[in-house]
This record gives structure tokens, sequence and C-alpha cells, in this order.
């Protein structure tokens, strides 16, 4: 059996915090990124599409949106390929939400709304090839380990658990703002009986651990800077005994990218600044290997280290027309540029064991460096890591973090003109 395995396509994010226009084509990506995942499954002959949950960000849902979403379903359900679809937090089941009042397709469609765990028989030529196992979210805080419900797999054909769930261990999961997490799971919970996990709700791909069949896709298209690298889906061939054979395809049309800065000690202008930016840019384009032949980007530039300019750089509005000369010249949607610790460069070995203010603290901040007894003693209780339950290891890691680039920080604000 072959499965395209797609999750989080959060159709219809609204992206409030982008101008019009942007927002605009945010929403565009999503629905482009959802086409080509129906023409991926068409490619590859796949005998199903799985969607593990949050198909829409919540339940309102644009007209255009909506007439995208069952007229891409259609062509697969009409080509004779079974769609399932369980619900997750953002779209669930419950019956006054946005996922029971659309006009589904009829036929080899699957839209599953409940916790009660369903079987699903996946046809081919009206010869049955697999088992699907599914279990919803009903409410947008689903507390049920609905992974502990599961029967034991069908077979003999190959069976595969679909769910959205926050499986424990996974890299890239945290609770909501309000501490909610979503049908908690352990990886022990997925019955190893099962020949793959379809898995959502983490939008970081991973195969859970290496010996697991439980994989997340990640979401189909990255949404911010928290999300990104190549966005897709995962095609997998399921034949046991052997293990599913598992590829990714990449499928956003809209990428997110940093572009960390920190060689720019002889940049004298904002075109040594582009220049050094559109090396880091070409050096991503060069090492990825998940790039689609037209690929539109979103950028962040973080500059940080010691530069000439680096108090025009620190100007919002200076920031913001090299936003724009970088959006255009590296043709990205969009384009944001950050302070990510920008110094006025200094040659700090001048000022070292001088009798001057500035000498005593570098070599203050040397023997604090040194010595992990001094370090604590100097250190304010409210910069401590604040956390009594620290060990001492882990407290004294964080304090020697605060270290870094200190001298640097403490030599460019004593030698400011208005330091008293």
């Amino acid at each position: 059996m072959r499965i395209v395995h797609a999750a989080d396509v959060h159709l219809d994010t609204p992206f409030r915090r982008h101008d019009a226009e942007l927002r605009q084509q945010l929403q565009q990506a999503g629905r482009e990124a959802f086409r080509a995942l129906v023409d991926l499954t068409l490619e590859e002959r796949a005998d199903a599409l799985l969607i593990a949950g949050d198909l829409f960000d919540n339940e309102w849902l644009t007209i255009a949106t909506e007439r995208v979403l069952t007229r891409e379903l259609t062509r697969l359900t009409d080509a004779g390929i079974t769609v399932v679809y369980t619900t997750g937090n953002h779209d669930p089941g419950r019956t006054n939400y946005r996922a029971t009042h659309i006009d589904w397709p009829s036929s080899y469609f699957h839209l599953h709304a409940s916790r009660t765990p369903r079987r699903i028989p996946i046809h081919r030529g009206g010869e049955r090839v697999g088992w699907v196992v599914t279990a919803g979210h009903q409410t947008t805080h689903e507390s049920t380990n609905l992974a502990s419900t599961f029967p034991p797999a069908p077979g003999p054909q190959p069976s595969v658990g679909l769910l959205h769930a926050d499986v424990g261990g996974a890299q890239g999961a945290a609770a909501d703002e309000a501490g909610n997490v979503y049908a908690p799971a352990a990886l022990f919970d997925l019955d190893p009986g099962y020949d793959y996990w379809a898995l959502g709700h983490i939008h970081k791909r991973q195969r859970l651990r290496e010996d697991s069949p439980a994989w997340y896709p990640g979401n189909l298209q990255g949404r911010d800077f928290g999300e990104t690298g190549a966005k897709g889906a995962l095609v997998v061939d399921l034949n046991p005994p052997e293990p599913p054979r598992v590829r990714f395809q990449p499928l956003a049309p809209v990428r997110w990218e940093r572009l960390s800065v920190t060689d720019l000690s002889e940049a004298r202008a904002i075109g040594d600044v582009h220049t050094a930016v559109r090396a880091a840019f070409d050096d991503l384009l060069e090492v990825e290997d998940h790039m689609l032949p037209v690929q539109d980007w979103i950028l962040r530039v973080e500059l940080s280290g010691p530069c000439p300019l680096t108090a025009v750089l620190r100007s919002d509005e200076e920031r913001d027309g090299l936003a724009e000369y970088l959006g255009e010249s590296l043709g990205a949607l969009d384009v944001e540029v950050r302070d990510a610790g920008l110094s006025q460069p200094i040659d700090l070995s001048r000022h070292v064991g001088q009798r001057h203010v500035l000498g005593e603290a570098l070599e203050l901040i040397e023997q604090a460096g040194r010595d992990d007894t001094l370090l604590s003693r100097l250190t304010p209780s409210e910069l401590a890591l604040g956390d009594e339950q620290a060990e001492e290891g882990q407290r004294l890691q964080y304090l020697h973090g605060l270290l870094d680039g200190l001298d640097a920080a403490a030599a460019e604000r004593l030698l400011r003109p208005d330091s008293t």
C-alpha cells in the first residue's frame, strides 16, 4: 500500500502581523500547497491521502478556500483514491464546528471527527490493500490520550494509525500559552502492531525514534520564523514485514528562513552589508537539497558582531530601508533585518591590563570566566537562572553564556562619548 501523509495544513491562517498584500500572498500559498499535495498524490498513484488534523486554522473559512478544498479533494476521489481526514485541535469535530459543515466528496472520502477509533478499509481496483485506524478531536482542547484507545491493528494487510497528538519526546512539542497539551501520548502508547503511525500536531518533520514507524510530516506550508526550512508531505510505501519506506516531498511555495550574518567587521558601507547577506543567502541555496523549481522566500536577516555601521544599523528606520533593498535584490517576498548583537569594532587588547575603569572591568570579566566561585558571587540573583531547582552545572553553564560578548559590550558602553 502506498500512502501520502500530510498534516497541519492550517488553511486560512490569518497572518495578522503582516500587511494586507503579504497576508493575501501567504493565504494563497497555503491553497497552492494543498493543490500541490493533491497533484503529488495523483502522480505517485497513491492508494490514499491521509490528513492528520488541523486542515484549516479555525472554524472560519473563506469561500475561496472552501471551494479549493472541495474541488481538489474531488479530483482525488474521482480518481478512486481514498482520502482519510481526522480532526485536530484547530478543526475539531463537534457538531457546531467547521469540519462538519463542508460539502465533502460523497465517496472515497472519510472525515473522522470522533474520539472513538474507527477502522477504514483502503481499496485499489475493488480489492482491499490495507487499513487506516483513526481517532479525532471532538473539541479544541482534547485532553484524552487517544493513542491508548486504538484497537489492535486489523491486518493481515498493512495497517496505519492516523492521529493528531502530542507524543512525548517529539522535537518541537510545546504547550500553548495556557499550558494545554493536546491528545497527550507516550511512544509506548503507539501500538507496534501497526505498520506505520501517521501523526499530526508537531510542525517539525521527524521520525520519533529510529526503531519506530511513527512519523510527523511537519506542516504543509511554513507560517512564521519558527517554521523554517522545506515543508511538504511524506510518501510512504508499506510492504510488511519490511519497514516502511518514507521519503519527503517539498510542496510549500513560500519558505521561511533565517540568515545569520556575523562577519561585518570590514563593512563600511551598506553595499558591504548587502554583499555579506547575499553571500549567506547563496550559501543557503548551495547546500539546500529540498528546493522547489520555483521558490518564494521570507527572510529574517540577523546581524551581529563588530561592525563599523553599528550606529546606523541600530536605527529601526535604517534597518527597514536595508530590508527593502535586500528584498528587491534577493527577489524575496519579504525581508526583516534584526540587530542580533551588533557592536562597534574595538581593539580590546589595547585596554586589557590598563589601570582605568575599562581595563579593570575587562580583567574582572576574564577572571569570572575562569573562576566559577567568583562568577556566582558577582552575579545578581535575578540573573542566576531564577530556578531554585536548577542543577549547579546547568546554572553555571547559563552564567558563562551571559559572559559571551560582555567584554565588547562593556568596552562600547564605557568608550561612548556620553559615558560618565
